[in-house]
């Protein structure tokens, strides 16, 4: 986390999303999509600050297949 005064703050993080796989709530199917460099995810969010000390995720940017993040 980098914080940015006192009310703003910016983290950045890695996401593995290699073991998530889509499931159809109807029909109880699951799609176990392969593993592949998309399935790496690297994370960028702001948070604010409010009047009450709580942190709030304010904006979220992603970059999927990033190397960054890759093993």
């Amino acid at each position: 986390m980098r914080l940015s005064g006192a009310h703003k703050a910016y983290v950045t993080y890695c996401s593995d999303e290699s073991k998530s796989f889509l499931k159809n709530r109807k029909t109880g199917e699951v799609d176990n999509t392969p593993t592949t460099a998309d399935s790496y995810v690297l994370y960028h969010t702001a948070l604010t600050r409010n009047a009450d000390g709580v942190w709030k995720t304010t904006d979220v940017a992603s970059e999927r297949g990033s190397k960054k993040c890759q093993p």
